[in-house]
């Protein structure tokens, strides 16, 4: 079943591009294209999606280009800015879910974007996926990688819709996941809802606690770079406190091996994944 609800575009906060020194030519054309870059990362800040083809110079293949990670297909677009359709970063995270913790779950994928952990949680034999995200292409981006799979994307709910206002949906009509995947991004906007990591992940993993089964299981993600793994875990203590509740961590992720990063820079550390399993009080 796939659900469509009138949304808000997500503000993502894109870098601003610099271009590289070529031939006087190539150096006009990748100015005049930086310069509409900057234009539109303006208007994603404000939460305006602009659909533009962000190819610079060179020859540009056909899109989408196949891709595979861990046995599974993503349809990438290079030319899409920063969102190509997936994210490396969680590519253990993703093999995790599909691999040990998805059969027979109902699996709630918040933020899911183009709905690639659905897609691993679906090929983990998961009795359904509930994909959410505010963005209006998330919709076909969805249903795009259920198909290069081989997964009906109709035997699946993919909602385009608030995440915040889907909470209370949810609670308005009973219903619970098995597991809940959270990867919100670090600062997200709309017309009624204003998400910043650090000040309110406590209050969205209380929403969650309270839609997420008796001994379901949490995934809790952040890539924000502000504070480390030990403030993340005292957010998810700090929540499960305010809700009266008992949990377990079973296991944690940061960034693969081959991110690598350095001492020096503890901003370049940045993903914080944690497995909380919600204990029946």
């Amino acid at each position: 079943m796939i659900i469509m609800m009138v949304t808000m575009s997500l503000a993502g906060i894109a870098k601003e591009y610099i271009p590289l020194k070529t031939t006087s030519l190539k150096h006009c054309r990748k100015r005049s294209r930086s310069n509409r870059f900057i234009r539109r990362n303006a208007l994603i800040q404000k939460g305006q999606y602009v659909d533009e083809d962000d190819f610079v110079t060179g020859e540009q293949p056909a899109f989408p280009l196949l891709v595979k990670e861990n046995g599974v297909h993503f349809a990438v677009y290079l030319n899409d800015g920063a969102m190509v359709g997936v994210f490396l970063d969680q590519r253990d995270v993703r093999r995790k879910i599909r691999d040990e913790y998805a059969k027979g779950k109902t699996v709630l994928n918040m933020f899911s974007y183009t709905g690639a952990f659905s897609v691993f949680a679906a090929l983990g034999s998961a009795a359904k996926t509930t994909s959410v995200d505010l963005a209006n292409r998330s919709l076909p981006k969805t249903i795009e990688q259920f198909s290069v799979n081989g997964i009906d994307p109709e035997a699946h709910n993919i909602v385009v819709m608030d995440v915040f206002k889907y909470f209370k949906y949810a609670v308005k009509k009973a219903l619970k996941f098995e597991m809940v995947i959270l990867d919100p991004p670090s600062f997200a906007k709309s017309k009624k809802f204003t998400f910043s990591a650090g000040k309110d992940y406590t209050n969205l993993l209380k929403d969650t606690i309270s839609i997420t089964e008796d001994n379901g299981v949490i995934i809790a993600s952040t890539n924000c770079s502000t504070f480390d793994m030990k403030k993340f875990k005292n957010f998810i203590d700090v929540a499960f406190k305010e809700m009266n509740g008992k949990y377990e961590i079973m296991e944690q992720f940061s960034l693969p091996a081959d991110f690598k990063t350095i001492p020096e820079y503890k901003e370049g550390n940045y993903l914080k994944v944690v497995f909380i399993k919600k204990i029946k009080g």
